[in-house]
């Protein structure tokens, strides 16, 4: 997969006899209400959870498309951050868990 260059850092544009040897598909963003069900079903999350991570996600990218702050390989925030924001979740334990432990 190759990402379009100038929206993810580190980017170039690939010369056309380069790119005549591939098939090339542009792929809209998913929908927010279409990546909370995949992430409640994937990641087995509250649905109210799923929303505010959504949520959360697209208010950093407004916010780094506002600034240079952000700028870089490191500053966008992916689907594959927002997947590993919520396996999280599971990882981290509830003040029950805490609890019994000590």
């Amino acid at each position: 997969t190759q990402n379009p260059p100038g929206a993810y850092g580190g980017r170039k544009t690939l010369s056309r006899a380069f790119r005549n040897r591939f098939v090339e598909l542009h792929v809209d963003d998913i929908p927010v209400n279409e990546l909370e069900i995949i992430l409640h079903r994937r990641c087995h999350l509250p649905e109210s959870l799923c929303r505010k991570l959504v949520l959360i996600m697209k208010d950093l990218q407004k916010q780094r498309q506002g600034t240079r702050v952000f700028a870089g390989k490191d500053g966008f925030i992916t689907l594959r951050d927002l997947f590993r924001w919520a396996q999280r979740y599971h990882q981290t334990p509830t003040g029950e868990e805490e609890e019994e432990e000590e």
